[in-house]
């Protein structure tokens, strides 16, 4: 049971106004990757089709983890609801998860679930069942409001210096990696400006760090490569490089790191002698390690969406079980939902190559009601094929082609033009957007 709804936001940043599906009752042992959003904060969180920026919604969160016997709620404070209506809430999302399950797996603690006050302190309590203490998150939360405290500092190099000074021991491998993780989820929601801001913060940092100064020679170490470096090109350079090094080649190039690679990686550590080959046989265990490390992480990727994909084929209701994942209806998903239809319709097995295209479709319909139509309309005008097309698309769908689009369109076109470092693709979309806006003006 992860009971799902559909509300319309107005943006507080723009005024755009659009639909965004929630989550009020959360079961993992149905859908453990609930979790994962929970406690990264990205559960409920939508982003604006408009302006781009992240949008959180304070709502009613009921967590079940049969594992460890556990039955939690938060209901949040700005709410404002007197008790009598906090705990009829809490009774009917109680309700709502025992009659989602079989009479066998209802248990007696599911009577009585467990009242936080505070989200954080749900969070803490479902990070103990992994052996996570509230002294880790601690540490884990003061990196976070470091990140945000070096942003504001920016600007005055005296106040940022001595900030970086005053915390030296939270400016480890894990704030680094912190620092990722802003820039990958900034980079994948859209957010320019917090990837711009971030990716700035990072390049002050390195200079001025002990781990910085690591990552500025592993990033030398892979510049020295090239973009498309030879296998005997990788050797040589995780052979002559020390181990910070080789791991940063060994990352960079995984897929040239083959059995003919460590082959030819074993013959030279035969071929050495002391020290050398100590040193050789180290950074072969480490590169081991890490090939093994990203495979293992790649293959998890895939069955997690693979078991997603499942859920939803064997669901008796395939729109439910689509807005159950909605935040799992990306590109990898789709990837593997083509693949699994072409392997179907290559066996001859039309029942399930039939299924899969109800989903594939199912999947489409869904995103269409909660993507705005000014959003889907102009994704269709970027992948026109000519202007001739474009234009028709534009008066095919003239009532579309307010004030609204227009100015989804100026805001897309402002977005990309204040992005520092435009590649050709950003290059071709903003000219795409321009043209877009040129017929756009003539029809409306």
């Amino acid at each position: 049971m992860n009971s799902r709804q559909g509300i319309t936001i107005n943006c507080p940043h723009c005024g755009f106004s659009y639909q965004t599906p929630i989550v009020n009752v959360i079961d993992v042992g149905q859908v453990p990757e609930l979790k994962t959003l929970l406690l990264s904060g990205e559960l409920n969180a939508s982003q604006c089709p408009s302006c781009r920026n992240v949008n959180y919604v304070a709502t009613p969160i009921l967590y079940h983890d049969p594992e460890h016997e556990f039955l939690g709620v938060y209901v949040p404070e700005q709410m404002r609801l007197s008790e009598t209506r906090r705990q009829q809430l809490i009774g009917d999302m109680t309700r709502a998860l025992l009659d989602s399950l079989p009479s066998e797996k209802r248990r007696g603690y599911m009577l009585n679930p467990q009242q936080f006050l505070t989200l954080d302190s749900l969070v803490e309590k479902i990070y103990s069942f992994d052996g996570i203490t509230p002294e880790m998150l601690a540490a884990s939360r003061r990196k976070m409001e470091l990140v945000s405290e070096l942003l504001r500092l920016m600007n005055d190099d005296i106040a940022f210096t001595a900030a970086v000074q005053n915390n030296r021991e939270y400016l480890d491998e894990d704030f680094f990696t912190l620092l990722a993780q802003v820039i990958y989820s900034a980079e994948a929601g859209g957010d320019e400006k917090t990837l711009q801001q971030v990716q700035t913060l990072r390049e002050k940092l390195i200079p001025l760090t002990e781990v910085g100064a690591r990552i500025q020679k592993q990033r030398q170490a892979v510049e020295k490569l090239g973009k498309r470096p030879r296998r005997s090109e990788v050797l040589e350079a995780i052979v002559e490089g020390d181990l910070d090094e080789a791991e940063a080649i060994a990352v960079a190039t995984v897929p040239l790191l083959d059995y003919t690679f460590f082959s030819q990686l074993t013959e030279r550590i035969e071929a050495a002698e002391g020290a050398e080959k100590e040193d050789l046989e180290n950074k072969r265990e480490r590169i081991l390690q890490i090939v093994e490390s990203v495979r293992a992480a790649e293959a998890e990727t895939m069955q997690n969406y693979a078991q997603i994909l499942q859920h939803i084929l064997s669901a008796e209701n395939l729109e439910e079980a689509v807005r159950q994942h909605m935040p799992y209806l990306d590109q990898n998903l789709m990837y593997l939902l083509e693949a699994n239809i072409a392997k179907a319709k290559a066996d001859g097995a039309d029942a399930a190559a039939e299924r899969l295209t109800a989903v594939k479709d199912t999947i489409h319909k869904v995103v269409r009601e909660v993507v705005p139509e000014e959003v889907v309309l102009l994704n269709l005008l970027l992948t026109a094929e000519s202007p001739d097309e474009m234009q028709k698309m534009l008066r095919a769908r003239k009532e579309l082609v307010n004030e609204r689009f227009l100015d989804l369109l100026q805001q897309s076109i402002q977005s990309l033009e204040a992005k520092e470092a435009q590649d050709e693709e950003d290059k071709q979309v903003l000219k795409r957007l321009r043209n877009i806006q040129t017929y756009a003006q003539l029809t409306a």
